[in-house]
């Protein structure tokens, strides 16, 4: 799990990114939420708790997680006392018929890998014609990519559970990764899912963040 701070400058409140498998902070580097310092945390290849004390030094924490960062969020980040917590393109039971994707898709993701690369990946979790973000964030490597998707697999299948109390929770509603109506299925049940226009990736229009994010 890296941690890498888009801002540090001693700022009174904090955004948190949980990005989705395969990202890096390009993903959000082009958002400049006022008042806020701004943490990405990606590759969960590792594990790691976020504990109170970590950020104690921070009024108000805002969490945006998206696609499996979802679920890397109910697992590793369950103690924070988050202010507002928004899901973006996923849910906390991220492998599931029911909830998220087959485990068969994501299977086949995972071999498609090894044979020709992101490309289709980032077409339909990007939108055809549109380019992965880029930034001075440098890329992993396939095998990377390939050992953190089948890390999150096999632990989401054995660990599933919601324990964040989530204030909003957007559905892209051409998103081709995660399913839009078994999003809808679960945030449903909590009173939640506000359909959005986007693919996988929530990001292209800062106002998803900005627009979430109180006066300094």
């Amino acid at each position: 799990m890296q941690q890498s701070w888009l801002k540090h400058g001693h700022q009174r409140d904090l955004v948190l990114y949980m990005l989705g498998w395969a990202s890096n902070p390009n993903a959000v580097v082009h958002i400049d939420p006022p008042g806020c310092d701004v943490l990405a945390v990606y590759d969960y290849r590792e594990a790691q708790i976020l504990r109170p004390g970590d950020l104690a030094e921070y009024r108000r924490i805002y969490l945006f997680a998206w696609s499996f960062g979802v679920w890397v969020a109910e697992q590793y980040c369950k103690q924070l006392p988050f202010y507002r917590a928004i899901a973006l393109n996923g849910t906390p039971y991220p492998v599931s018929d029911e909830y998220g994707m087959r485990l068969r898709v994501v299977l086949r993701t995972m071999r498609g890998l090894a044979r020709v690369g992101m490309t289709p990946f980032n077409e339909k979790a990007y939108g055809e014609g549109r380019s992965v973000p880029s930034g001075p964030y440098p890329d992993r490597s396939i095998d990377e990519k390939i050992d953190e998707l089948t890390k999150l697999a096999e632990w989401s299948r054995e660990t599933s559970s919601s324990n964040i109390h989530w204030n909003k929770a957007y559905i892209g509603d051409k998103d081709e990764i995660f399913p839009p109506a078994k999003m809808e299925a679960y945030w449903a049940k909590v009173g939640l899912g506000t359909r959005f226009t986007s693919y996988h990736y929530p990001f292209a229009d800062p106002r998803i963040v900005l627009d979430n994010i109180d006066a300094p």
